[in-house]
């Protein structure tokens, strides 16, 4: 539409041009009027450029027209952000260490079952095998212990043993082992001896470390009692003490944890009514393992003050033997009165 509406001003300027060269070519040349002729000949050209120039601008300034309508943008699907996923809680690997050497004994609050004292003992965890004994006390003086020994092997935290005692009674005893110092024993009987009074309970029950408060009239004799490093035991006490509870006031010798749990009793055999003079460790046997001397004052019914040596030689696995006869003979030869004459004494001596 602008380039037609622009037509006629174009033509003109032809004519007028046109007009202009006829009259040079006829002649008819007017100065003044050939003036004029000639500045709107000039003019027109000038209009005319003006007109292409704006032409050519409007022409490339004039731009596709473009469909403003919005398409609807296509959402992705959402996609859920994985949790992290929160591991189930593992139970700490339990250290069988705090099991081991200790006497466990049933107790009495944790079952309403009167059958016969049972204790226990763990002397090896190792290689998914378990080793031990097992203890029963029979309900008077004339009814001997029953004893066996524990044999098994362990899965996860549990221990699955078998064993035949003294008397033939076989069964299985399954242990669980807990936190807290404690353990639950599951006793089953599968062969029952003809002699039941020494018969194991039957029975799920709870068992704690035997503990020096347990023993009833148990009196420490602190200056006698002793932290010592006893090969495989480790860093263990030694406690000497004396039972006041009875009429009979015998003397006792113990390895303890840091505790109190009783790992060893020495079972002395010695008379009532002593005080305990000294204790040596060292090893006498040669065999690179600490034995232990004690050497006791006898001052029962006014004999006055008779020392008494008495050594228990540690063994191999840990336990300890007392040669009664060897103790006979160190007494008899008047080699007691002190643990450095028990020692020399010994030094002549092949112990086996």
């Amino acid at each position: 539409m602008l380039i037609i509406g622009f037509i006629p001003i174009i033509i003109s300027g032809f004519v007028l041009g046109a007009y202009v060269s006829g009259d040079r070519v006829r002649g008819k040349f007017h100065p003044i009027l050939d003036r004029v002729k000639t500045e709107a000949k000039m003019k027109s050209k000038i209009l005319l450029a003006a007109m292409l120039v704006a032409l050519i601008v409007a022409g490339c300034g004039k731009t596709a027209p473009t469909n403003n309508t919005q398409q609807p943008r296509e959402e992705s699907p959402a996609v859920e952000t994985a949790k992290p996923s929160v591991p189930a809680p593992t139970r700490e690997a339990i250290d069988y260490h705090q099991y081991l050497k200790k006497t466990w004994v049933k107790k009495n609050d944790a079952d309403k079952n009167f059958g016969n004292e049972v204790s226990f003992s763990i002397s090896k965890i190792e290689n998914g095998k378990i080793t031990g004994e097992l203890m029963v006390v029979g309900p008077a003086p004339s009814y001997p212990n029953a004893s066996a020994n524990l044999n098994g092997i362990m899965i996860n935290d549990t221990a699955e043993c078998q064993f035949t005692d003294s008397r033939e009674n076989k069964g299985t005893i399954k242990l669980v082992f807990e936190p807290n110092n404690e353990m639950e024993a599951t006793i089953t009987l599968t062969k029952k001896a003809q002699d039941s009074k020494a018969q194991p309970p039957v029975g799920t029950f709870q068992f704690a470390p035997y503990n020096l408060k347990d023993i009833e009239g148990f009196s420490p004799i602190e200056n006698q009692s002793f932290m010592v490093d006893l090969n495989s035991w480790g860093k263990v006490k030694f406690v000497s003490g004396k039972l006041t509870g009875g009429s009979h006031i015998p003397a006792v010798f113990y390895l303890t944890d840091e505790n109190g749990d009783i790992l060893n009793n020495f079972q002395a055999t010695l008379p009532y009514m002593v005080d305990v003079k000294a204790v040596l460790f060292e090893d006498v046997s040669k065999d690179g393992l600490k034995d232990i001397i004690i050497i006791i004052d006898d001052g029962y019914a006014g004999q006055g003050d008779v020392p008494l040596a008495t050594v228990y030689f540690q063994k191999a696995d840990g336990s300890f033997a007392n040669d009664l006869k060897l103790d006979q003979e160190i007494n008899d030869s008047k080699n007691n009165n002190d643990v450095k004459t028990v020692k020399s004494y010994l030094a002549g001596k092949t112990i086996t």
